[in-house]
């Protein structure tokens, strides 16, 4: 994991604490500070993203069987925001009941009025297109939260895949830009998600 101690988000990611695991709608946070919230299917480097990007070392957490997390995680940046851990979406393979899960719990937490202020969706680099990331991408799109899509463990991809997979996502989900290339283990284009986390943060 590489944390840039340089940027200004790195002071305020390592006061960062776990508050709250929720398992019900009556357990959400609702202290009116920012929340971004961080999805994906299991497997594509959640946690790792998360706590690269707050210069921390096991905070966020994997559940030790992946897929079967059921609850979401709720991590406080003292006086300034909320990284929110959803639940991991499940294999590929099920994509049925993992729309399922992320129609209950998930679904009830995007359904809010003001809350998540933003969306990380982090997708496999390697896999630019999968039934789950279409369902649960789609909704939250649907759902008209303000997202960011960010294929992780780009470290992982020849120029070709650099080339191609971005542009296949983008039309794919028809989203305005390209998704973000991004590396957990090396650092790369963390500061640039970084920034955009700040602004929210220290508008």
């Amino acid at each position: 994991m590489k944390a840039n101690d340089n940027h200004p988000f790195y002071k305020l990611g390592q006061k960062a604490v776990f508050r709250i695991g929720a398992v019900g709608q009556n357990q959400f946070v609702t202290d009116g500070l920012p929340q971004i919230a961080f999805a994906g299917r299991s497997n594509v480097g959640k946690s790792s993203l998360q706590n690269a990007l707050l210069g921390r070392s096991g905070l966020v957490r994997t559940s030790g069987t992946p897929g079967r997390t059921r609850e979401i995680n709720f991590f406080e940046v003292p006086e300034k925001g909320w990284f929110v851990d959803l639940p991991g979406f499940g294999f590929a393979r099920g994509g049925h009941q993992s729309s399922g899960v992320f129609a209950k719990l998930v679904g009830e937490y995007l359904s809010q009025d003001n809350q998540p202020v933003m969306v990380v969706y982090i997708l496999d680099a390697d896999v630019p297109e999968s039934e789950v990331d279409t369902i649960c991408l789609g909704r939250i799109l649907d759902a008209g939260v303000p997202t960011v899509v960010v294929m992780n463990k780009a470290d992982r991809m020849d120029q070709s895949k650099r080339n191609r997979y971005p542009t296949i996502v983008k039309d794919r989900f028809c989203l305005e830009t390209s998704p973000l290339l991004i590396s957990a283990r090396t650092g790369k284009g963390l500061d640039t998600l970084r920034d955009r986390i700040l602004s929210i943060f220290e508008p």
